[in-house]
Order: C-alpha cells, then structure tokens, then sequence
C-alpha cells in the first residue's frame, strides 16, 4: 500500500508550477498571434485581436510579452529551432546528397506544419527590430547554407542532376513560404501528405535521370 508522503509526491509532480504555467500560456499567446498574423497579416493585426482570440484583455497579453514585435520575433525562433532538427536529422542520414536533400525537406516540412502558427509568419522579416533581424538572417542563412551543401554533394555524387543549389534552395523555400498563407491543420491536406506531396515535387525536380 503507498505511504501518504509518496502519494503528495506524485501529485506535486503531476501539477504545473508557476514558471511551468507561464511558459505553457506564452506559448499558446505566441500560436495564437501567428495564426491572427496569417489570417490578416502582420501589420493588420493588432494585440487587441489576439487578446480577444484568446478571450483574455489586453493587459494580460503585457503581463507574457512587450509587443508585436516580441511575438514575431518568438515565432521566428520557433521555426529556426526547427530547421536546426530539420538539419540535425539530415545529417544522421547516410545516403547519397539527393537522400540528403529529401531527408532535410521532408522533416522541415513535418516540423512546420505540426507547428501551425509558430511557421506562419516566415516572411514578415522586415517587421523585426534590426537586432532581431540579423539573428534570425544568421539562422536563416545556416540553414541556406546546409541545404545547398547537400544539393552540391548530390550534384557530384551522381544522384541530383546538374542544377544550381542557390536556384534549388529558392525554389523550395519560396514554396514554404507561401503555403503558410493558404495551410490549415484542419483542411483537406494533413501534415504528413503535405510533406509527401512537396517533397516528391522536390524530388522530381532534382533527381538525375
């Protein structure tokens, strides 16, 4: 029979500390925010819409965040956060660079999607303080920067055919970024299909013949 002193444990453990509390509602503010700022766009949005989707007063909203601003700024480190798994799993893949490549889109694809709202807001990266800006430019451009690695070594290994990575990174990119506009968890596509279907676009794009 369980003692008292091990029965309060378990439910001290069970139970959510302030810190615990507060991040877990800071959280939902920033996925909230994100899906205001697609809806309507960035500049369109104002904190009163997002206090009033969570059904809260704008007062609270201060009590997690500064501004706008501070909200974006969370959403791009979310989604760079991220591409960081995305790139982490890619490199536990060995494979060719085409394999490389496919891995790398398919579990960025997953990650965003499964993530709605903190993705949303990918190309609002002129509304970022100049500070902010330049961290997210700097994760950004690791990130750039791997995906084209993988597609030069594909390209010298045989398995991608000769195209140009910069060119190769738009393409894939400029399709993430504009699926944010139109991508609704609870729409005909699920996450998993839209990774399948973007990466066999991808895929079909760059493989060698």
């Amino acid at each position: 029979m369980p003692t008292k002193p091990r029965q309060v444990s378990a439910w001290k453990n069970a139970v959510l500390n302030r810190d615990e509390q507060s991040a877990r509602k800071r959280g939902a503010l920033v996925r909230e925010a994100a899906r205001a700022f697609s809806a309507r766009g960035y500049y369109n949005t104002s904190l009163d819409d997002v206090a009033k989707q969570l059904g809260v007063t704008k007062a609270a909203l201060y009590y997690y965040v500064k501004g706008k601003e501070e909200i974006l700024f969370e959403c791009h480190l979310i989604s760079s956060d991220l591409a960081d798994q995305a790139i982490a799993f890619a490199e536990s893949i060995e494979g060719t660079g085409f394999e490389r490549v496919i891995a790398l889109a398919r579990r960025y694809l997953e990650l965003l999607t499964s993530e709605f709202g903190a993705f949303a807001v990918l190309t609002e990266i002129d509304a970022l303080t100049p500070a902010n800006r330049k961290i997210i430019t700097a994760r950004r451009d690791r990130f750039d920067h791997q995906f084209r690695t993988y597609v030069a070594a594909g390209i010298a290994d045989g398995s991608i055919r000769s195209v140009d990575p910069k060119l190769t990174v738009f393409y894939f990119m400029g399709a993430v970024n504009w699926m944010t506009r139109w991508f609704n968890p609870q729409g005909t596509f699920n996450s998993q299909q839209i990774a399948e279907q973007f990466t066999d676009f991808l895929a079909e794009a760059i493989r060698a013949r």
